[in-house]
Protein backbone atom coordinates (compact mmCIF):
# COMPACT_ATOMS: atom_id res chain seq x y z
CA UNK A 1 0.00 0.00 0.00
CA UNK A 2 2.87 2.31 0.60
CA UNK A 3 4.20 1.49 -2.79
CA UNK A 4 0.82 2.09 -4.24
CA UNK A 5 0.55 5.42 -2.49
CA UNK A 6 3.94 6.39 -3.79
CA UNK A 7 2.93 5.33 -7.15
CA UNK A 8 -0.17 7.26 -7.17
CA UNK A 9 1.75 10.35 -6.31
CA UNK A 10 4.43 9.96 -9.25
CA UNK A 11 2.52 8.89 -12.38
CA UNK A 12 -1.03 8.36 -13.42
CA UNK A 13 -1.85 4.64 -13.94
CA UNK A 14 -4.18 3.17 -16.56
CA UNK A 15 -7.74 2.16 -15.60
CA UNK A 16 -7.00 -1.56 -15.76
CA UNK A 17 -4.09 -1.15 -13.35
CA UNK A 18 -6.13 0.92 -11.01
CA UNK A 19 -8.84 -1.73 -10.88
CA UNK A 20 -6.26 -4.38 -10.10
CA UNK A 21 -4.79 -2.31 -7.26
CA UNK A 22 -8.26 -1.73 -5.74
CA UNK A 23 -9.07 -5.42 -5.77
CA UNK A 24 -5.77 -6.28 -4.11
CA UNK A 25 -6.40 -3.63 -1.40
CA UNK A 26 -9.88 -4.99 -0.73
CA UNK A 27 -8.48 -8.50 -0.30
CA UNK A 28 -5.86 -7.29 2.17
CA UNK A 29 -8.47 -5.46 4.23
CA UNK A 30 -10.68 -8.57 4.37
CA UNK A 31 -7.70 -10.63 5.50
CA UNK A 32 -6.89 -8.16 8.27
CA UNK A 33 -10.55 -8.16 9.41
CA UNK A 34 -10.52 -11.91 9.92
CA UNK A 35 -7.19 -11.98 11.74
CA UNK A 36 -7.88 -9.07 14.18
CA UNK A 37 -10.79 -10.69 16.19
CA UNK A 38 -8.76 -13.84 16.72
CA UNK A 39 -5.86 -11.82 18.02
CA UNK A 40 -8.13 -9.76 20.30
CA UNK A 41 -9.72 -12.94 21.58
CA UNK A 42 -6.29 -14.34 22.42
CA UNK A 43 -5.33 -11.33 24.51
CA UNK A 44 -8.79 -10.53 26.08
CA UNK A 45 -8.38 -10.51 29.88
CA UNK A 46 -11.95 -11.66 30.38
CA UNK A 47 -10.91 -15.09 29.10
CA UNK A 48 -8.67 -15.56 32.18
CA UNK A 49 -9.74 -18.03 34.92
CA UNK A 50 -12.59 -16.81 37.21
CA UNK A 51 -10.41 -17.13 40.33
CA UNK A 52 -8.48 -13.98 39.49
CA UNK A 53 -11.46 -11.66 40.31
CA UNK A 54 -14.23 -12.36 42.99
CA UNK A 55 -17.81 -12.35 41.79
CA UNK A 56 -19.99 -9.55 43.21
CA UNK A 57 -22.22 -10.35 46.33
CA UNK A 58 -25.76 -11.28 45.49
CA UNK A 59 -28.11 -8.46 46.56
CA UNK A 60 -31.66 -9.48 47.52
CA UNK A 61 -32.83 -6.39 49.45
CA UNK A 62 -33.77 -3.57 47.15
CA UNK A 63 -35.43 -1.06 49.49
CA UNK A 64 -35.62 -0.53 53.27
CA UNK A 65 -31.96 -0.24 54.24
CA UNK A 66 -30.19 2.90 55.47
CA UNK A 67 -27.10 4.34 53.80
CA UNK A 68 -24.82 2.12 55.92
CA UNK A 69 -26.76 -1.02 54.95
CA UNK A 70 -28.68 -1.48 58.22
CA UNK A 71 -32.34 -1.53 59.20
CA UNK A 72 -32.85 1.26 61.77
CA UNK A 73 -36.02 1.41 63.87
CA UNK A 74 -37.34 2.84 67.13
CA UNK A 75 -39.34 0.84 69.65
CA UNK A 76 -42.92 0.03 68.56
CA UNK A 77 -42.26 1.26 65.00
CA UNK A 78 -42.34 -0.79 61.74
CA UNK A 79 -40.82 -0.68 58.25
CA UNK A 80 -41.22 -2.68 54.98
CA UNK A 81 -38.28 -4.45 53.34
CA UNK A 82 -38.62 -4.95 49.56
CA UNK A 83 -36.58 -7.66 47.78
CA UNK A 84 -35.37 -7.63 44.17
CA UNK A 85 -36.85 -11.07 43.53
CA UNK A 86 -39.16 -13.45 45.36
CA UNK A 87 -37.67 -14.85 48.58
CA UNK A 88 -38.05 -18.32 50.03
CA UNK A 89 -37.19 -17.97 53.74
CA UNK A 90 -36.73 -15.19 56.35
CA UNK A 91 -35.10 -15.47 59.80
CA UNK A 92 -34.53 -12.96 62.66
CA UNK A 93 -31.74 -13.50 65.21
CA UNK A 94 -33.48 -12.23 68.37
CA UNK A 95 -37.29 -12.30 68.17
CA UNK A 96 -37.58 -10.37 71.44
CA UNK A 97 -35.86 -7.38 69.80
CA UNK A 98 -37.70 -7.35 66.44
CA UNK A 99 -40.40 -9.39 64.71
CA UNK A 100 -40.85 -10.17 60.97
CA UNK A 101 -44.03 -10.82 58.97
CA UNK A 102 -44.04 -11.97 55.32
CA UNK A 103 -46.71 -9.79 53.69
CA UNK A 104 -45.94 -10.59 50.05
CA UNK A 105 -43.58 -12.45 47.71
CA UNK A 106 -41.23 -9.44 47.68
CA UNK A 107 -42.24 -7.59 50.90
CA UNK A 108 -41.27 -8.22 54.55
CA UNK A 109 -42.68 -6.24 57.52
CA UNK A 110 -40.14 -5.67 60.35
CA UNK A 111 -41.54 -4.44 63.72
CA UNK A 112 -39.30 -3.26 66.59
CA UNK A 113 -40.19 -4.59 70.04
CA UNK A 114 -37.46 -3.41 72.40
CA UNK A 115 -34.13 -1.62 72.27
CA UNK A 116 -31.21 -3.74 71.06
CA UNK A 117 -29.49 -5.15 67.97
CA UNK A 118 -30.06 -8.31 65.93
CA UNK A 119 -29.68 -9.62 62.35
CA UNK A 120 -32.14 -10.31 59.52
CA UNK A 121 -31.33 -13.12 57.00
CA UNK A 122 -33.19 -13.60 53.68
CA UNK A 123 -32.87 -16.59 51.24
CA UNK A 124 -34.08 -16.82 47.64
CA UNK A 125 -35.13 -19.86 45.62
CA UNK A 126 -31.51 -20.68 44.76
CA UNK A 127 -30.50 -20.61 48.50
CA UNK A 128 -28.57 -17.41 48.03
CA UNK A 129 -28.81 -15.22 51.17
CA UNK A 130 -28.23 -11.69 52.37
CA UNK A 131 -27.64 -10.60 56.02
CA UNK A 132 -28.69 -7.16 57.31
CA UNK A 133 -28.15 -5.70 60.79
CA UNK A 134 -31.27 -4.51 62.61
CA UNK A 135 -30.75 -1.70 65.16
CA UNK A 136 -33.65 -0.77 67.48
CA UNK A 137 -33.34 2.45 69.48
CA UNK A 138 -35.57 3.82 72.25
CA UNK A 139 -38.13 6.41 71.24
CA UNK A 140 -36.47 9.21 73.19
CA UNK A 141 -38.19 11.91 71.14
CA UNK A 142 -41.59 10.74 72.37
CA UNK A 143 -40.31 10.54 75.95
CA UNK A 144 -38.83 14.03 75.74
CA UNK A 145 -42.12 15.36 74.38
CA UNK A 146 -44.02 13.73 77.24
CA UNK A 147 -41.62 15.24 79.78
CA UNK A 148 -42.05 18.72 78.32
CA UNK A 149 -45.84 18.45 78.36
CA UNK A 150 -46.11 16.95 81.85
CA UNK A 151 -43.55 19.23 83.52
CA UNK A 152 -43.51 22.46 81.52
CA UNK A 153 -41.71 24.45 84.21
CA UNK A 154 -38.71 22.14 84.38
CA UNK A 155 -35.77 21.47 82.09
CA UNK A 156 -35.48 17.69 82.04
CA UNK A 157 -33.13 16.26 79.42
CA UNK A 158 -33.57 12.66 78.25
CA UNK A 159 -30.68 10.66 76.83
CA UNK A 160 -29.62 7.06 76.26
CA UNK A 161 -26.64 5.47 78.00
CA UNK A 162 -25.77 1.88 77.10
CA UNK A 163 -29.37 0.72 76.97
CA UNK A 164 -30.50 2.84 79.95
CA UNK A 165 -32.51 6.05 80.05
CA UNK A 166 -30.70 8.93 81.78
CA UNK A 167 -32.55 11.93 83.18
CA UNK A 168 -30.69 15.18 83.79
CA UNK A 169 -31.79 18.62 84.87
CA UNK A 170 -33.18 20.51 87.84
CA UNK A 171 -36.64 20.02 89.31
CA UNK A 172 -38.46 22.02 92.01
CA UNK A 173 -39.12 19.10 94.37
CA UNK A 174 -38.57 15.40 94.93
CA UNK A 175 -42.11 14.51 93.85
CA UNK A 176 -41.42 15.74 90.30
CA UNK A 177 -38.17 13.77 90.21
CA UNK A 178 -39.96 10.57 91.24
CA UNK A 179 -42.74 11.13 88.70
CA UNK A 180 -40.22 11.71 85.90
CA UNK A 181 -38.43 8.46 86.76
CA UNK A 182 -41.75 6.60 86.73
CA UNK A 183 -42.57 8.02 83.28
CA UNK A 184 -39.23 6.81 81.89
CA UNK A 185 -39.48 3.29 83.35
CA UNK A 186 -41.66 1.85 80.49
CA UNK A 187 -38.96 2.85 77.97
CA UNK A 188 -36.16 0.97 79.72
CA UNK A 189 -35.86 -1.35 82.74
CA UNK A 190 -32.99 0.84 83.98
CA UNK A 191 -33.55 4.54 84.61
CA UNK A 192 -30.58 6.65 85.74
CA UNK A 193 -32.01 9.55 87.74
CA UNK A 194 -29.51 12.43 87.81
CA UNK A 195 -32.13 15.11 88.54
CA UNK A 196 -31.26 17.75 91.13
CA UNK A 197 -33.81 19.13 93.58
CA UNK A 198 -33.79 22.91 93.95
CA UNK A 199 -34.11 24.78 97.26
CA UNK A 200 -32.48 24.53 100.67
CA UNK A 201 -30.97 21.14 101.36
CA UNK A 202 -29.95 21.42 105.03
CA UNK A 203 -32.51 20.42 107.64
CA UNK A 204 -32.39 21.04 111.37
CA UNK A 205 -34.59 18.72 113.43
CA UNK A 206 -35.79 19.75 116.89
CA UNK A 207 -37.10 16.89 119.04
CA UNK A 208 -38.73 17.32 122.43
CA UNK A 209 -39.28 14.47 124.87
CA UNK A 210 -41.57 15.34 127.78
CA UNK A 211 -42.47 12.75 130.41
CA UNK A 212 -44.12 13.04 133.83
CA UNK A 213 -44.46 9.95 135.99
CA UNK A 214 -46.20 9.87 139.40
CA UNK A 215 -46.40 7.01 141.86
CA UNK A 216 -48.29 6.81 145.18
CA UNK A 217 -47.88 3.89 147.60
CA UNK A 218 -49.63 3.02 150.87
CA UNK A 219 -48.64 -0.09 152.83
CA UNK A 220 -49.14 -1.56 156.34
CA UNK A 221 -47.69 -4.78 157.76
CA UNK A 222 -47.05 -6.05 161.32
CA UNK A 223 -44.77 -8.80 162.61
CA UNK A 224 -44.76 -9.64 166.32
CA UNK A 225 -43.81 -12.42 168.72
CA UNK A 226 -44.11 -13.12 172.46
CA UNK A 227 -42.91 -15.76 174.96
CA UNK A 228 -43.02 -16.52 178.69
CA UNK A 229 -39.93 -18.73 178.62
CA UNK A 230 -41.97 -21.88 178.26
CA UNK A 231 -44.29 -21.23 175.31
CA UNK A 232 -44.19 -18.69 172.51
CA UNK A 233 -46.48 -17.12 169.87
CA UNK A 234 -45.89 -14.86 166.88
CA UNK A 235 -47.01 -13.67 163.42
CA UNK A 236 -44.89 -13.00 160.31
CA UNK A 237 -47.72 -11.97 158.00
CA UNK A 238 -46.24 -8.51 157.63
CA UNK A 239 -43.16 -9.93 155.86
CA UNK A 240 -41.07 -7.01 157.07
CA UNK A 241 -38.67 -8.61 159.53
CA UNK A 242 -38.31 -12.09 161.05
CA UNK A 243 -39.75 -12.11 164.58
CA UNK A 244 -38.69 -15.51 165.85
CA UNK A 245 -39.30 -15.94 169.62
CA UNK A 246 -35.69 -16.59 170.68
CA UNK A 247 -34.85 -15.89 174.32
CA UNK A 248 -31.86 -13.78 175.18
CA UNK A 249 -29.30 -14.24 177.92
CA UNK A 250 -31.54 -12.42 180.46
CA UNK A 251 -34.64 -14.41 179.58
CA UNK A 252 -36.08 -11.64 177.36
CA UNK A 253 -36.44 -11.85 173.57
CA UNK A 254 -33.29 -11.09 171.63
CA UNK A 255 -33.79 -8.09 169.31
CA UNK A 256 -32.22 -8.62 165.88
CA UNK A 257 -31.30 -5.75 163.59
CA UNK A 258 -34.28 -4.28 161.76
CA UNK A 259 -34.49 -4.41 157.95
CA UNK A 260 -34.76 -1.16 155.92
CA UNK A 261 -38.45 -1.80 155.26
CA UNK A 262 -39.28 -1.56 158.97
CA UNK A 263 -40.60 1.83 160.06
CA UNK A 264 -41.44 1.05 163.72
CA UNK A 265 -40.08 -1.66 166.00
CA UNK A 266 -39.71 -2.32 169.71
CA UNK A 267 -39.72 -4.93 172.48
CA UNK A 268 -40.60 -5.16 176.20
CA UNK A 269 -41.84 -7.33 179.08
CA UNK A 270 -45.13 -7.49 180.93
CA UNK A 271 -44.61 -9.63 183.98
CA UNK A 272 -43.13 -12.92 182.84
CA UNK A 273 -44.11 -12.36 179.20
CA UNK A 274 -41.60 -10.81 176.79
CA UNK A 275 -42.77 -9.42 173.43
CA UNK A 276 -41.30 -7.84 170.28
CA UNK A 277 -42.99 -6.09 167.30
CA UNK A 278 -42.01 -4.76 163.83
CA UNK A 279 -44.32 -2.43 161.92
CA UNK A 280 -44.02 -1.34 158.27
CA UNK A 281 -46.33 1.64 157.81
CA UNK A 282 -45.55 3.46 154.57
CA UNK A 283 -47.05 6.29 152.57
CA UNK A 284 -44.86 7.20 149.60
CA UNK A 285 -45.26 9.67 146.74
CA UNK A 286 -42.78 9.72 143.83
CA UNK A 287 -42.56 12.22 140.97
CA UNK A 288 -40.41 11.90 137.84
CA UNK A 289 -40.08 14.57 135.17
CA UNK A 290 -37.94 14.15 132.04
CA UNK A 291 -37.46 16.84 129.40
CA UNK A 292 -34.97 16.27 126.59
CA UNK A 293 -34.59 18.54 123.54
CA UNK A 294 -31.94 17.21 121.13
CA UNK A 295 -31.29 19.21 117.94
CA UNK A 296 -29.48 17.86 114.89
CA UNK A 297 -28.71 19.15 111.36
CA UNK A 298 -28.24 16.96 108.27
CA UNK A 299 -28.16 17.28 104.49
CA UNK A 300 -31.17 16.13 102.52
CA UNK A 301 -31.00 12.39 101.95
CA UNK A 302 -28.11 11.85 104.41
CA UNK A 303 -28.26 9.97 107.73
CA UNK A 304 -27.45 11.77 110.98
CA UNK A 305 -26.97 10.41 114.50
CA UNK A 306 -26.72 12.08 117.91
CA UNK A 307 -26.06 10.63 121.38
CA UNK A 308 -25.84 12.51 124.68
CA UNK A 309 -25.27 10.07 127.50
CA UNK A 310 -22.74 7.41 128.29
CA UNK A 311 -22.05 3.74 128.79
CA UNK A 312 -22.32 1.58 131.89
CA UNK A 313 -20.44 -1.69 132.47
CA UNK A 314 -22.25 -5.00 132.62
CA UNK A 315 -20.34 -8.05 133.93
CA UNK A 316 -20.96 -11.13 131.81
CA UNK A 317 -20.03 -14.52 133.37
CA UNK A 318 -18.43 -16.98 130.98
CA UNK A 319 -17.22 -20.52 131.45
CA UNK A 320 -13.44 -20.79 131.55
CA UNK A 321 -10.96 -23.58 131.17
CA UNK A 322 -10.89 -26.33 133.78
CA UNK A 323 -14.58 -25.91 134.68
CA UNK A 324 -14.07 -22.45 136.18
CA UNK A 325 -15.74 -19.19 135.23
CA UNK A 326 -14.45 -15.82 134.17
CA UNK A 327 -16.06 -12.38 134.10
CA UNK A 328 -15.96 -10.17 131.02
CA UNK A 329 -17.28 -6.63 130.89
CA UNK A 330 -19.72 -5.44 128.26
CA UNK A 331 -20.72 -1.78 127.91
CA UNK A 332 -24.26 -0.64 127.16
CA UNK A 333 -25.24 2.84 125.98
CA UNK A 334 -27.83 5.07 127.64
CA UNK A 335 -28.91 8.66 127.33
CA UNK A 336 -30.59 10.73 124.60
CA UNK A 337 -30.17 9.36 121.07
CA UNK A 338 -31.49 10.74 117.80
CA UNK A 339 -31.22 9.10 114.37
CA UNK A 340 -32.97 10.67 111.41
CA UNK A 341 -32.83 11.05 107.62
CA UNK A 342 -34.46 14.15 106.05
CA UNK A 343 -35.59 14.39 102.43
CA UNK A 344 -36.50 17.81 101.07
CA UNK A 345 -39.48 17.42 98.75
CA UNK A 346 -39.70 21.03 97.63
CA UNK A 347 -42.30 23.75 98.28
CA UNK A 348 -41.30 23.70 101.93
CA UNK A 349 -42.26 20.03 102.46
CA UNK A 350 -39.88 17.74 104.34
CA UNK A 351 -40.06 13.97 104.75
CA UNK A 352 -38.47 12.62 107.93
CA UNK A 353 -37.43 9.10 108.80
CA UNK A 354 -36.50 9.34 112.46
CA UNK A 355 -35.88 7.15 115.50
CA UNK A 356 -35.50 9.20 118.73
CA UNK A 357 -34.77 7.44 122.02
CA UNK A 358 -34.38 8.44 125.68
CA UNK A 359 -33.03 5.94 128.23
CA UNK A 360 -31.95 6.19 131.86
CA UNK A 361 -30.63 3.87 134.56
CA UNK A 362 -32.97 2.55 137.25
CA UNK A 363 -31.34 1.25 140.45
CA UNK A 364 -34.63 0.60 142.31
CA UNK A 365 -34.69 -3.10 141.37
CA UNK A 366 -31.22 -4.00 140.10
CA UNK A 367 -30.01 -7.35 138.81
CA UNK A 368 -27.38 -8.94 141.06
CA UNK A 369 -24.72 -11.03 139.28
CA UNK A 370 -22.04 -12.47 141.60
CA UNK A 371 -22.37 -9.55 143.95
CA UNK A 372 -22.54 -6.87 141.24
CA UNK A 373 -25.70 -4.74 141.16
CA UNK A 374 -26.65 -4.14 137.52
CA UNK A 375 -29.28 -1.44 136.98
CA UNK A 376 -32.12 -1.89 134.55
CA UNK A 377 -32.51 0.54 131.64
CA UNK A 378 -35.78 2.39 131.08
CA UNK A 379 -36.20 3.27 127.39
CA UNK A 380 -38.59 5.47 125.45
CA UNK A 381 -38.14 4.83 121.73
CA UNK A 382 -40.03 5.98 118.64
CA UNK A 383 -39.42 5.02 115.00
CA UNK A 384 -41.60 6.44 112.23
CA UNK A 385 -41.76 8.33 108.91
CA UNK A 386 -43.68 11.61 108.70
CA UNK A 387 -44.06 14.47 106.22
CA UNK A 388 -44.66 18.08 107.19
CA UNK A 389 -43.87 21.63 106.12
CA UNK A 390 -40.91 23.76 107.13
CA UNK A 391 -41.37 24.99 110.72
CA UNK A 392 -44.41 22.83 111.49
CA UNK A 393 -44.56 20.65 114.61
CA UNK A 394 -45.83 17.10 114.78
CA UNK A 395 -46.56 15.09 117.94
CA UNK A 396 -45.30 11.77 116.59
CA UNK A 397 -45.89 9.76 119.81
CA UNK A 398 -47.84 9.99 123.04
CA UNK A 399 -48.46 7.75 126.01
CA UNK A 400 -50.91 7.84 128.92
CA UNK A 401 -50.31 4.88 131.23
CA UNK A 402 -52.23 4.22 134.48
CA UNK A 403 -51.24 1.22 136.60
CA UNK A 404 -52.94 0.08 139.80
CA UNK A 405 -51.59 -2.65 142.07
CA UNK A 406 -53.31 -3.80 145.29
CA UNK A 407 -52.20 -6.76 147.44
CA UNK A 408 -53.54 -8.15 150.73
CA UNK A 409 -52.06 -10.99 152.81
CA UNK A 410 -54.39 -12.25 155.59
CA UNK A 411 -54.11 -14.94 158.23
CA UNK A 412 -57.38 -16.93 158.03
CA UNK A 413 -59.91 -16.25 160.81
CA UNK A 414 -57.55 -14.05 162.81
CA UNK A 415 -57.22 -11.51 160.02
CA UNK A 416 -61.02 -11.08 159.88
CA UNK A 417 -61.35 -10.03 163.53
CA UNK A 418 -62.36 -6.41 164.09
CA UNK A 419 -59.59 -4.08 165.27
CA UNK A 420 -57.21 -6.87 166.30
CA UNK A 421 -57.41 -8.34 162.78
CA UNK A 422 -55.03 -5.57 161.54
CA UNK A 423 -52.23 -7.34 163.39
CA UNK A 424 -52.77 -10.40 161.19
CA UNK A 425 -53.04 -8.61 157.85
CA UNK A 426 -50.56 -7.04 155.41
CA UNK A 427 -51.92 -4.67 152.74
CA UNK A 428 -50.28 -2.67 149.96
CA UNK A 429 -51.85 -0.24 147.47
CA UNK A 430 -49.81 1.30 144.68
CA UNK A 431 -50.90 3.59 141.82
CA UNK A 432 -48.71 4.80 138.95
CA UNK A 433 -49.47 7.34 136.25
CA UNK A 434 -47.22 8.13 133.28
CA UNK A 435 -47.66 10.78 130.59
CA UNK A 436 -45.28 10.93 127.63
CA UNK A 437 -45.27 13.02 124.44
CA UNK A 438 -42.68 13.29 121.64
CA UNK A 439 -42.78 16.29 119.28
CA UNK A 440 -40.62 17.05 116.22
CA UNK A 441 -40.08 20.30 114.29
CA UNK A 442 -37.97 20.40 111.07
CA UNK A 443 -36.55 23.62 109.62
CA UNK A 444 -34.64 24.47 106.47
CA UNK A 445 -31.49 26.28 107.56
CA UNK A 446 -28.13 27.60 106.40
CA UNK A 447 -24.94 28.49 108.31
CA UNK A 448 -24.67 31.76 110.22
CA UNK A 449 -22.45 34.61 109.17
CA UNK A 450 -19.52 35.44 111.48
CA UNK A 451 -21.30 38.54 112.80
CA UNK A 452 -24.32 36.45 113.80
CA UNK A 453 -22.60 33.90 116.04
CA UNK A 454 -23.63 34.59 119.69
CA UNK A 455 -21.52 33.96 122.79
CA UNK A 456 -21.51 30.33 123.86
CA UNK A 457 -22.66 29.29 127.33
CA UNK A 458 -19.67 29.36 129.69
CA UNK A 459 -17.39 30.94 127.10
CA UNK A 460 -16.64 33.86 129.46
CA UNK A 461 -16.42 32.50 133.03
CA UNK A 462 -15.72 34.32 136.26
CA UNK A 463 -13.62 32.39 138.80
CA UNK A 464 -14.12 33.31 142.50
CA UNK A 465 -11.39 34.40 144.82
CA UNK A 466 -10.68 32.42 147.99
CA UNK A 467 -12.30 35.10 150.15
CA UNK A 468 -15.44 35.05 147.99
CA UNK A 469 -15.51 31.26 148.06
CA UNK A 470 -15.02 30.80 151.82
CA UNK A 471 -16.93 33.80 153.15
CA UNK A 472 -19.70 34.34 150.61
CA UNK A 473 -19.87 30.76 149.24
CA UNK A 474 -19.44 32.24 145.76
CA UNK A 475 -18.87 29.48 143.19
CA UNK A 476 -18.36 31.81 140.26
CA UNK A 477 -20.45 32.15 137.12
CA UNK A 478 -20.65 33.70 133.70
CA UNK A 479 -19.43 37.25 133.17
CA UNK A 480 -22.16 39.73 132.45
CA UNK A 481 -20.96 41.26 129.20
CA UNK A 482 -22.46 44.55 128.13
CA UNK A 483 -24.35 44.89 124.90
CA UNK A 484 -21.62 47.13 123.50
CA UNK A 485 -19.04 44.39 123.97
CA UNK A 486 -21.13 41.81 122.10
CA UNK A 487 -22.15 44.11 119.22
CA UNK A 488 -20.49 43.49 115.83
CA UNK A 489 -17.33 45.41 115.11
CA UNK A 490 -17.81 48.73 113.31
CA UNK A 491 -21.38 49.07 114.50
CA UNK A 492 -22.68 47.05 111.55
CA UNK A 493 -26.18 45.77 111.98
CA UNK A 494 -26.69 42.06 112.23
CA UNK A 495 -28.29 40.69 109.07
CA UNK A 496 -31.82 39.45 109.57
CA UNK A 497 -32.76 35.81 109.30
CA UNK A 498 -34.69 36.57 106.13
CA UNK A 499 -31.44 36.10 104.18
CA UNK A 500 -31.53 32.41 105.01
CA UNK A 501 -33.36 29.81 102.97
CA UNK A 502 -36.50 28.51 104.59
CA UNK A 503 -38.89 30.18 106.96
CA UNK A 504 -36.38 30.29 109.82
CA UNK A 505 -32.61 30.61 109.98
CA UNK A 506 -30.71 28.68 112.60
CA UNK A 507 -29.79 31.54 114.94
CA UNK A 508 -30.16 30.74 118.67
CA UNK A 509 -32.13 33.41 120.59
CA UNK A 510 -29.81 35.87 122.42
CA UNK A 511 -29.61 35.98 126.17
CA UNK A 512 -30.98 39.03 127.97
CA UNK A 513 -27.72 39.46 129.89
CA UNK A 514 -25.63 39.84 126.77
CA UNK A 515 -28.01 42.26 125.07
CA UNK A 516 -27.27 40.73 121.63
CA UNK A 517 -29.52 41.13 118.65
CA UNK A 518 -30.88 38.49 116.37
Amino acid sequence: MIQMNSISRGKKLPNSARKLALSVSAGLLALLATVAPATAQAIDPTTRPATTRPAPMHRLIGEGLSEDGRVKLTVNKSTVITTTQPYKQVSIGQPEVADVNMIGPNNILVTAKKAGTTQLIIWDDQNRSQVADVVVDMDLDALQSDMNSMFPGTKIQVSSMNGSVALRGRVPNLTVAEQAANMASPYSPRVLNFLEVAGGQQVMLQVRFAEVSRRATSALGVNFSMTDGVSSFGSNIGQVNPASPTAGSTGALATPSASPSVTLFGSGEIGAVAFRAFVAALRQNNLLRILAEPNLIAMSGQDASFLAGGEFPVPVPQSGSGGGSTITVDYREFGVRLNFTPIVLGDGRIRLKLAPEVSDLDFSSPLVIQGSRIPIVNKRRVETVVELADGQTFAIAGLLDNNLTATKDVTPLLGDLPVLGALFRSVRYERRETELVVMVTPKLVEPMNPSQVPALPGESWRHPKESELFINADLGGENKVSAAATAPAGGAATPSSSKYKGSAGFTPPPRAATGGTE
